[in-house]
């Protein structure tokens, strides 16, 4: 349990730990790949549905064989323990079978971000000397002009009706049959085949699939996006995904067997494979592959399947608030939770208030990670422990109980007592193995401490509470020197913007002008605004005024209509820092506009 006696450090007091069963803090992970826990959990409950895709529920039996199946197919063609097997898929069940069939037989599953550039895709495969590249029909065009390009020997084309009823699957091809472009490479390539020609090749493998055991071995990689240069692959463990399953299981009592949980996270992020999938899979839990990741493919699943444990971004939340239909009965849901966008504790209250009218009255849940870490670190509950609940409004909960976070002061290294704020570190089991080949980058990630206790730089800046609570205000890199040497966080600046209950999203940057550098913020408003803007910009300058620091105010404001989105599906505020027209900016309390090329125009 926690210390008694309170040294106002959250890695000595780990308050965190009062909210835990004594058999949560014991929780010892299971020493086997992550195909032989999920088996070792679900050989008992062979006729219970493991996966359910458009209406077609697979039992775990059903999965298991499809899994020995596809283990036959690659070893047939080569592929041994720890070779690698890229994917470029989203969550069908085929993809569920390669994962599980590359832990079984030892080898490395892949998951190349679709989003990524073709350069980038190629450059990513030709990394890991990958000869199999499994690729979904419908994303045939993300990787078909780099192929002759990539170290690629075998693609197989998995059909995203592959695991239809055949009725339902030659309506579906009818409706939406492969393109012209994949038709032919099929018909002339050797190379090119489809899963279920794939599959066949493996039906004369008369030897064992199974690989031993071996501790931090690697299982799935997934990729950094890339924001701050290259992508880095992301190599995690049986060890740390078997870590990431043990804390769930009995840390978080709400969790169990045969209820249903809606995977719609994509599967090329860790919280996509291992706590959207992986996870529940061993649990017992049913989970309903959804492939496609959108905010209306979000609200009608809510509406079709009835998902008992839904995890989903801020943004879709919002969305279903107002487009699910507002008799619609939410009370099948056990955990919703939320995770990997900014959530305002205004908004928190109001997605609140909406599942509370839809019969839903625990709150959303919220999670705090990243892919390195394994990705959940830190998330609320729905549990009710003896110590009090587990959630907070503004927090992303307390570190899960294997975990320590703490914040860390970013100049001198030196760890910071309760709310005071600074770099996020986290100690995980669950952590990755390393970045791929790139030792400088993974030593870089990581630091050891004189225990002898390894952290990772989340490069978040945040604090905890004398309770365990993690707080996260936003990112170490947001911020600009003024001319004085002070640092100023631009999350800070966005905050008192995102204030004002007309303000739906700001981001602030910074712009560069002769030799100075100052922020400017970017407003979207909310759509029930229709006021002066004008008379609500000088409420904002003015309650900027009140309350930061002087160098801290913006120097401009641009309202916008929208903002435009990276391929990963953030905001791209990049784009804003090579925006220097059309700003408003305050001077002898008027209003101008400006162009910072120019000189002032009224």
């Amino acid at each position: 349990m926690c210390n008694t006696k309170i040294s106002g450090y959250p890695s000595i007091d780990k308050p965190w730990l009062k909210y835990y069963s004594s058999e949560a803090l014991h929780a010892q992970p299971a020493s086997c790949t992550v195909y032989q826990n999920i088996y070792q959990h679900n050989k008992e409950h062979l006729t219970e549905t493991a996966l359910e895709y458009f209406g077609v529920k697979i039992t775990f039996s059903k999965l298991f064989e499809h899994v020995e199946a596809c283990a036959k197919a690659l070893l047939s063609n080569g592929v041994r323990a720890g070779d690698c097997v890229t994917l470029c898929t989203a969550g069908t069940p085929e993809a569920v079978y390669i994962v599980l069939a590359c832990s079984k037989i030892g080898a490395l599953a892949n998951f190349v971000n679709p989003m990524f550039q073709p350069a980038q895709i190629r450059d990513r495969i030709n990394e890991t000397n990958a000869a199999f590249l499994f690729v979904l029909d419908r994303l045939y065009a993300s990787v078909s002009s780099i192929l002759s390009e990539t170290c690629i020997r075998h693609l197989v084309v998995l059909p995203a009706t592959a695991s239809l009823p055949a009725p339902l699957r030659i309506l579906a091809e009818l409706k939406s049959p492969l393109e012209p472009e994949l038709k032919q490479a099929l018909h002339e390539n050797s190379k090119h085949s489809l899963w279920s020609a794939f599959i066949k090749t493996g039906s004369s493998y008369a030897s064992p699939t199974e690989a031993p055991y071996q501790k931090d071995t690697p299982v799935v990689m997934v990729y950094s996006s890339g924001t701050t240069g290259a992508s880095k692959g992301i190599v995690l463990t049986n060890d740390g995904i078997n870590a990431t399953i043990a804390q769930y299981e009995t840390g978080f009592p709400e969790v169990s067997r045969q209820k249903k949980f809606l995977h719609i996270v994509p599967i090329w992020f860790s919280s996509g494979i291992s706590i959207s999938l992986l996870m529940p899979l061993c649990l017992g839990v049913s989970c309903v592959l959804e492939p496609l990741f959108s905010p209306e493919t979000f609200t009608s699943d809510l509406e079709k399947y009835s998902p008992n444990y839904i995890f989903g971004a801020t943004s879709l939340w919002l969305y279903a608030m107002e487009h699910l239909d507002s008799k619609h009965d939410l009370s099948f849901l056990i955990c919703p939770m939320t995770g990997g966008e900014q959530l305002l504790p205004e908004t928190e209250l109001q997605i609140n208030e909406f599942l509370s009218a839809h019969h839903y009255s625990c709150g959303l849940q919220k999670g705090w990670g990243m892919c390195e870490l394994g990705a959940t670190v830190a998330s609320t509950s729905s549990d009710k422990t003896p110590a009090g609940p587990r959630n907070k409004i503004g927090s992303t909960g307390i570190p899960l109980p294997l975990a320590m976070v703490s914040a860390f002061d970013p100049d001198t290294g030196k760890e910071l007592p309760y709310g005071q704020r600074g770099e996020l570190q986290v100690s995980t089991p669950c952590c990755m193995k390393e970045y791929y080949q790139n030792p400088d980058a993974t030593n870089a990630f990581f630091r050891v401490d004189e225990q002898g206790r390894k952290w990772g730089h989340t490069g978040d800046i945040g604090y905890l509470d004398a309770d365990g609570f993690v707080y996260v205000l936003g990112r170490a890199v947001d911020y600009f020197i003024d001319a004085q040497s002070q640092k100023h966080y631009l999350f800070d600046i966005e905050n008192v913007i995102l204030q004002n209950p007309a303000v739906d999203i700001c981001e602030v940057v910074v712009l560069h002008r002769d030799g100075s550098s100052f922020p400017v913020a970017h407003i979207l408003l909310k759509k029930d605004f229709f006021g002066d803007k004008l008379q609500l910009l000088k409420e904002l300058h003015t309650h900027c005024e009140q309350v930061l620091p002087a160098p801290a105010v913006p120097s401009a404001y641009k309202f916008r209509d929208s903002f435009s989105v990276k391929p990963s599906g953030k905001r791209d505020t990049e784009a804003l820092t090579h925006e220097y027209n059309d700003y408003l900016v305050f001077e002898n309390a008027a209003i101008h506009s400006v162009d910072f090329y120019r000189n002032f125009q009224k």
